[in-house]
C-alpha cells in the first residue's frame, strides 16, 4: 500500500526555484565560457583526463535535472504510456538543443557521447529526486 508520507526534506517553492535557477545560471556560465573559448586552461585540464568530460556532463546536466525536478515538485506528465518528470523533460529538451547548437561554434564540437552522458545524468538524478523527495512505500 502506498502512502503519501511527507518528503524527507521540505523546501519552500521559492527556495526550490532559487536553487534551480542558480544551477541554470552556473551551467549557463560554463556553456558560455566553452562557446567563447574562455578559461581555456580549465577545459584543457578536463580534456586531458579521459572520461572526465563525460563525468562533467553527467553531473552538470543531471544536477540541473535534479534541481528542476525539485522546483517542479516532481510533477509528471504522461507520454508513451509512462509518467515522465516535467523538470527532467524540460532539461532534456534544452540540453539536446544546446548540444546540437555546438555544430555552429568553431570552439565547440557536437558529441553524441556527451549527449548520452547528459541523458544518463538527467535520468539518474531524476530517479534520485523521486527517491529522496517523492512518496515512499509504507512497510
Amino acid at each position: 500500500m502506498k502512502s503519501s508520507r511527507p518528503p524527507l526534506i521540505h523546501l519552500s517553492p521559492g527556495l526550490r526555484w532559487s536553487l534551480a535557477l542558480g544551477w541554470l545560471c552556473f551551467v549557463g556560465v560554463v556553456v558560455y565560457c566553452a562557446d567563447r573559448g574562455l578559461v581555456r586552461a580549465f577545459f584543457d585540464f578536463v580534456n586531458s583526463y579521459p572520461g572526465l568530460d563525460k563525468v562533467g556532463h553527467f553531473c552538470l546536466m543531471g544536477g540541473m535535472g535534479f534541481m528542476f525536478n525539485i522546483a517542479f515538485n516532481l510533477k509528471t506528465w504522461r507520454f508513451l504510456g509512462r509518467r515522465w518528470l516535467v523538470g527532467g523533460t524540460v532539461v532534456l529538451v534544452v540540453v539536446t538543443l544546446e548540444e546540437f547548437s555546438q555544430r555552429w561554434f568553431p570552439t565547440r564540437t557536437f558529441d553524441l557521447l556527451d549527449l548520452t552522458a547528459d541523458y544518463l545524468g538527467i535520468f539518474f538524478f531524476g530517479w534520485l529526486a523521486r527517491r529522496l523527495f517523492g512518496p515512499q512505500e509504507q512497510v
